[in-house]
C-alpha cells in the first residue's frame, strides 16, 4: 500500500447491488489490510478473509484512497454458510452501546436477514426478525484440551505456521505516535501497563520495552520492502488505516506481525520470525471504558497480537480454548475485570511459545500441595467433676500440626500450652468453648467450637463487639458486645491483652472510653451459672490532632483563552480533611466553586484572567491556600523545565519534597514513580512540588509537565533513606 503495510486486494463480481454506486454485474477490487507479498507476510487480526468462489455480503465504504473496503473490517462482511449469513465472529471486538456488555455474535438467518436489508436499502418498512436461535445450529460451546498443546497452536498462522519473536530476552521496543483523546496520558499509561505485563510475567523470557515518541504516523515496511525496523503504536488511527470511526461495536485497535519469510526452529517446531509489529487503536472511542480497564485491555490485548498470539477462543485442532482470557475475542469495554492482567489461559500460551521449554508445551506444574482438611469435628461434650477428651481428625500433606485454643472458632488470644495432638484432654471448672487449628506447609484449617457443658451450665457466646477504631486524641468512642448463653448476663471490660484482668476499663455491653493513647481492650461476658466468654482484642488508634499546614501552595501562571487547567493544594494534618476552593483573592468567601471540594481542581474554560485559593478544615483547625493568579493569554508556548529536580537521602520512614520549575502556557504537571517513560504509577497532584509516599528503600521519580503545545519530561531522580551505622565497641 501506498503507506508502507501490506494490503490484499480481492477482485469480486457483483451478483447483486443493493444500494449504492456499485452495479450487477460489475467487477469491483475490495482492499484489505494484511497478507503476504513475496517472503513478506503481515498477519492482521480483524480483518476479513475471502475465499475463492464463496459468496458473501458487504456492506462496503471507501478508504482514504477511494478505495472499496468492508466496513469496520470484519463488521461489514458476511459470509452465506448452509441457509445462514454469518459474520467472522471470532475476530469481532466491541460492545453494546446500551448495556456495556460484550457484543456477541448472533446467527442470521439469509432469507430474512437479505430481505431486511433490501427493505431498508429501499426505504420499506423492514423487519429485523432474522435472528435464528434454533439450538440445532447454534455456535459449540468451548472445550478445553489438556495443557499439552504444541506452542503453534497458540499463534497467528501463516500458510500453517506459527509466527514468533526470536529475540528475547533482547528487548523489542515500542515507539508510540499521536495521543488517544480521552485515555489516561493520552493512551500511554495503558500501553506502559500492557507493555509490563507481557514483560513481568515469570514463565516467559518475554521483554517489551516503551521507548518514547516518534513522527512516524503509520505503520509497515520501507519503500525499499525491507522491515523499517520500528516498533510503533499508532494513537487515534492517524493514518486512517482502519476504515471509518469506532460506534461501539466493531475494531478497537489492531495489532499486526510482520514476517520476511525467515524461520527458526524451536524443540521441533519451525516458527516464522518476527521482525516487526505494529498497533493501531482505533478513533472515536469513548465510553467509561476508555479512562477504566476496558481500554487497558484493549492494548494488552492486541500487544498479545503482536506477540505473534491467536484469541483464545478460536482454538485450531488440538488447541486450547477458553473465553476467560485478556486473549479472548470480546471484552467487556465498560466492565472489564481484567485491565493488563494476564489469565490462565495467556499465561499458558506465553510459558509455551515464549518458556524455557522454546517452543513445546508447558513444563510441569508444581508438585500438587494438599492444605489440611478438618474430617471429623470435635463434639460438644458435657461433665460433672470428670475429665473429657476432644478429638479431631484432618487430612492434608503430613506433617500435620495442632494448636488447641480456648474460646470461639478464630479467637487465637488463649492457646492452651502444650495442646498440640489431634486430642486433648480437659476439666474445665465452668463451661468452656474450645477449638483447634491444624496448619501444615500448603496451609490450616479451623475446626468448628466444641462447648465443654459443666454441670448443665451453657455456655457464652459472643455474636458481635466493635471492631478496631481509629479516634482523633480528646475524642470518644463506643464500644459495644453482644453475647447469648444462660441467663443474667454479666459483661467487664479490662485494658490490655484478652486474658489480662488487671486494669478494669468498666461494666455492661456498652462502654464509652477516651484514651490519651492506642490503648487495646477486652470483654469478659460470664452467666449466673458461671459460664464464660473472653472476646477478641478491639484497639483504639489515638491519632495526634494537628491542625491543617500546607506544604504546596497552587501555583498560577499563563492559560490559554477558552481552556481549563488544574490546581492543586497539598497539605499535612490529621485526616479527615475537608477541601473548598474559591474564586477571588485569599479569604474571598463569596464565590465558593460548586463541587470543588477536593485538593485538585479543574477550572472551568477561562476567558478572562481570575484568581482561585482553597481553604482547609479539620477538628483541629482551618487554613487558607495563597491565591493562585490566572492570566489568560491568546499565543500557546510549550512546556520547558528550566530546573530539574534533584537526588535526595532523607531519614527512613520520612517522606521528601521534589520540586521541578517549568515554563508555559496552562502548564498541568503529573508525577510518576518510576524510570522516565513508566507511566503506570502516578502519584501527587498538579504541581511543580510532589510530597513523596513514605520512603524505606531507594525510590525513583519524574514528572511529565504539559501544555496545550508540547510537554516535557523531567529527568529520574533518586530519593534514599539515610543508611543507619551501627558502631560496635573495640575488643582488644
Amino acid at each position: 500500500a501506498a503507506g508502507g503495510w501490506i494490503e490484499t486486494v480481492t477482485a469480486m463480481q457483483v451478483d447483486e447491488a443493493i444500494k449504492g454506486p456499485v452495479q450487477s454485474g460489475e467487477t469491483i477490487e475490495v482492499v484489505e489490510l494484511g497478507g503476504a507479498l513475496g517472503e513478506i507476510a503481515y498477519t492482521v487480526p480483524g480483518s476479513p478473509k475471502y475465499e475463492t468462489g464463496k459468496r458473501v455480503l458487504l456492506f462496503l465504504d471507501k478508504n482514504d484512497r477511494d478505495e472499496w473496503v468492508s466496513k469496520n473490517m470484519v463488521v461489514g462482511k458476511f459470509a452465506f454458510a448452509a441457509g445462514r449469513l454469518e459474520r467472522d465472529a471470532t475476530e469481532l471486538i466491541g460492545w453494546d452501546e446500551q448495556t456495556g456488555e460484550p457484543h456477541r455474535e448472533q446467527h442470521r438467518d439469509e432469507v430474512r436477514f437479505l430481505r431486511f436489508v433490501r427493505d431498508t436499502a429501499a426505504g420499506r418498512r423492514a423487519n429485523a426478525d432474522y435472528f435464528v436461535s434454533d439450538p440445532r445450529i447454534a455456535t459449540e460451546g468451548l472445550t478445553p484440551v489438556p495443557n499439552a498443546a504444541a506452542a503453534t497452536t497458540y499463534l497467528l498462522q501463516i500458510a500453517g505456521r506459527g509466527l514468533r519473536w526470536n529475540r528475547f530476552p533482547s528487548g523489542v521496543v515500542f515507539l508510540s505516535h499521536g495521543t488517544q483523546p480521552g485515555a489516561p496520558n493520552g493512551g500511554l499509561t495503558a500501553l506502559s501497563l500492557g507493555l509490563a505485563a507481557w514483560t513481568n510475567d515469570s514463565n516467559s523470557n518475554i521483554v517489551y520495552q516503551y521507548g518514547g515518541t516518534t513522527p512516524i504516523a503509520q505503520t509497515g515496511f520501507g519503500a525499499s520492502g525491507s522491515a523499517d525496523g520500528v516498533n510503533t503504536v499508532q494513537f487515534n488511527d492517524p493514518s486512517n488505516e482502519i476504515t471509518g470511526s469506532f460506534s461501539g461495536s466493531g475494531v478497537l485497535a489492531i495489532g499486526g506481525a510482520w514476517t520476511n519469510g525467515s524461520t527458526h526452529t524451536i524443540n521441533g517446531e519451525t516458527f516464522l520470525t518476527i521482525v516487526e509489529a505494529d498497533l493501531v487503536v482505533q478513533d472515536g472511542i469513548t465510553g467509561p471504558g476508555l479512562t477504566g480497564n476496558g481500554f487497558i485491555h484493549t492494548i494488552t490485548h492486541e500487544l498479545g497480537h503482536t506477540l505473534g498470539l491467536r484469541h483464545s477462543d478460536e482454538p485450531p485442532p488440538g488447541g486450547t480454548s477458553t473465553s476467560d482470557a485478556i486473549m479472548n475475542s470480546s471484552v467487556n469495554f465498560n466492565g472489564d475485570a481484567f485491565g493488563s492482567t494476564l489469565q490462565a489461559w495467556d499465561i499458558e500460551a506465553i510459558t509455551a511459545v515464549y518458556g524455557s521449554g522454546g517452543g513445546g508445551g508447558p513444563g510441569p506444574g508444581p508438585t500438587p500441595c494438599n492444605a489440611p482438611s478438618i474430617t471429623t469435628q470435635p463434639l460438644n461434650l458435657s461433665t460433672i467433676n470428670t475429665a473429657v477428651i476432644l478429638n479431631v481428625a484432618a487430612s492434608g500433606d503430613p506433617p500435620l500440626k495442632y494448636q488447641w485454643f480456648i474460646g470461639a472458632k478464630g479467637n487465637t488470644s488463649q492457646p492452651i500450652a502444650d495442646a498440640t495432638a489431634a486430642s486433648l484432654s480437659v476439666q474445665p471448672k465452668v463451661t468452656t468453648n474450645y477449638w483447634v487449628r491444624v496448619t501444615n506447609n500448603c496451609g490450616s484449617a479451623d475446626s468448628n467450637t466444641a462447648t465443654v457443658t459443666v454441670n448443665g451450665c451453657p455456655a457464652v457466646t459472643i455474636n458481635s463487639i466493635s471492631l478496631n477504631t481509629l479516634i482523633i486524641q480528646g475524642k470518644s468512642t463506643m464500644l459495644s458486645v453482644d453475647a447469648f448463653g444462660g441467663s443474667g448476663l454479666t459483661f467487664q471490660w479490662f485494658l490490655g491483652t484478652p486474658g489480662s484482668t488487671t486494669t478494669p476499663a468498666g461494666t455492661g455491653n456498652t462502654i464509652t472510653v477516651r484514651p490519651d493513647f492506642t490503648t487495646t481492650y477486652w470483654v469478659r461476658i460470664t452467666n449466673n451459672c458461671g459460664g464464660f466468654s473472653d472476646s477478641d482484642a478491639v484497639v483504639v488508634t489515638v491519632q495526634p490532632c494537628n491542625a491543617p499546614a500546607i506544604v504546596i501552595q497552587p501555583v498560577g501562571g499563563e492559560v490559554m483563552s477558552g481552556s481549563n487547567t488544574v490546581l492543586f493544594v497539598g497539605d499535612t494534618g490529621t485526616k479527615p480533611e475537608s477541601y473548598q476552593w474559591f474564586e477571588g483573592a485569599t479569604g474571598d468567601t463569596s464565590q465558593p466553586i460548586m463541587n470543588a471540594t477536593q485538593a485538585s481542581f479543574t477550572t472551568p474554560l477561562l476567558l478572562s484572567s481570575t484568581s482561585y485559593w482553597a481553604r482547609i478544615t479539620n477538628d483541629c483547625g482551618t487554613i487558607d491556600s495563597a491565591s493562585a493568579r490566572l492570566n489568560v493569554v491568546n499565543t500557546c508556548t510549550p512546556a520547558v523545565i528550566i530546573a530539574q529536580p534533584k537526588d535526595q537521602t532523607i531519614a527512613s520512614g520520612g517522606s521528601a519534597l521534589i520540586n521541578v520549575s517549568a515554563t508555559g502556557t496552562s502548564l498541568v504537571y503529573q508525577w510518576y514513580t518510576g524510570p522516565v517513560l513508566d507511566f503506570s504509577r502516578p502519584v501527587g497532584g498538579s504541581a511543580p512540588t510532589l510530597i513523596t509516599p513514605s520512603i524505606t528503600t531507594p525510590t525513583q521519580f519524574w514528572v511529565r509537565v504539559t501544555s496545550p503545545c508540547g510537554s516535557a519530561n523531567s529527568i529520574a531522580v533518586t530519593v534514599s533513606p539515610q543508611l543507619s551505622i551501627r558502631r560496635h565497641p573495640s575488643r582488644g
